[in-house]
């Protein structure tokens, strides 16, 4: 996989007649510090988000793992409660990982988690305990999907798919903050079988797919993980361990667009609780770069892993508590300059 392919080309956005609405991007804006969470039947394995690319399992092997999923200790309550605590106005959340499971109850695959052992719709009860404390719901989907059939096979009806659980995401669960795709990266060179599990067979359609979004939810702000400037109907870019205009990590955009920042961060040492690579950083030293962020006018997202048991992990919920008494003692929550 090779980053900075030159001239690289974009998909046609030409038809896109919505963006986000004022008060949306204003509130986004506002909110400067958000919860970021990636969790899946992935936590069962303790190996990070792409281990189902990186092992290679038979499908039907990996499906088996909703035998075992049943995270008991799921409490959207409690997660709404740290948030608060944490000073954090906003969760951003995996609806759908590149393994394609599901966090929902999508009407559209039965690789979800109301057909795993715990059977709870996840998404429905954070949208409620979240909406219960005025904080604000944000949708990470990948657009990159290695077990559906269609993916490989029919993209048309491939795509159908995902601008149909996209729908269902912008329907069923109340007025959302935002959508967050992941999984077009334009300035990438796929190489060998990477070809099969990366790139996309013809448009993602992501002109439809943003119209859609703001039809149903004006004020939904949009962003894609593309390490490009923003497209036509996206709403924000997005630097991933990097401040904006920075590329310390490698692949990130140097270029800074017209539109409001945001820098993704993590707690640990991955994106989703790796037991074996478990390194929480200081509130401190989160706090400095939250405070970098602001000052350049960025909004903060924290990420966590949560634990196959359904919990953030104690180290990581004190991390979070420690910063919203650094954040609220310190006065650091607005942008500086």
């Amino acid at each position: 996989m090779k980053w900075n392919t030159p001239n690289y080309a974009i998909e046609d956005m030409s038809t896109v007649t919505r963006q986000a609405g004022g008060d949306g991007v204003k509130r986004f804006q506002d909110a400067a510090f958000g919860l970021s969470v990636h969790w899946g039947l992935y936590a069962l394995e303790g190996s990070g988000e792409w281990v189902y690319y990186l092992r290679r399992p038979p499908l039907d092997a990996y499906r088996k793992l909703m035998t075992r999923f049943n995270p008991v200790r799921f409490n959207a309550d409690e997660w709404g409660d740290l948030m608060l605590e944490a000073g954090q106005k906003f969760l951003v959340i995996t609806t759908k990982h590149h393994d394609g499971f599901c966090l929902w109850d999508t009407a559209l695959t039965d690789f979800k988690v109301t057909n795993t052992a715990f059977k709870r719709d996840v998404i429905r009860e954070l949208a409620e305990a979240l909406s219960a404390r005025g904080l604000g719901l944000h949708f990470y989907y990948s657009l990159v999907d290695w077990t559906h059939p269609a993916y490989r096979t029919d993209w048309g009806r491939y795509v159908e798919y995902y601008q149909r659980q996209i729908g269902e995401l912008c329907t069923n669960y109340g007025p959302i903050g935002g959508v967050i795709f992941d999984g077009y990266w334009p300035r990438y060179t796929f190489e060998g079988d990477e070809v099969e599990w990366f790139s996309p067979r013809a448009a993602w359609d992501l002109a439809g797919t943003y119209d859609l979004i703001h039809r149903l939810q004006p004020q939904a702000m949009i962003a894609n993980n593309t390490h490009v400037l923003p497209l036509k109907g996206e709403d924000y870019q997005v630097w991933e361990l990097d401040l904006p205009g920075e590329n310390k990590i490698g692949f990130n955009c140097t270029e800074i667009g017209d539109k409001p920042t945001a820098c993704w961060w993590n707690i640990n040492e991955g994106w989703s609780y790796q037991p074996d690579n478990h390194r929480v950083k200081s509130a401190e030293a989160l706090v400095q770069t939250f405070q970098r962020v602001r000052s350049r006018r960025g909004v903060f997202f924290l990420n966590a892993g949560p634990r196959r048991f359904g919990d953030i992990h104690p180290e990581e919920q004190q991390v979070l508590r420690t910063m919203g008494q650094m954040i609220r003692a310190h006065g650091s929550g607005t942008a500086q300059g």
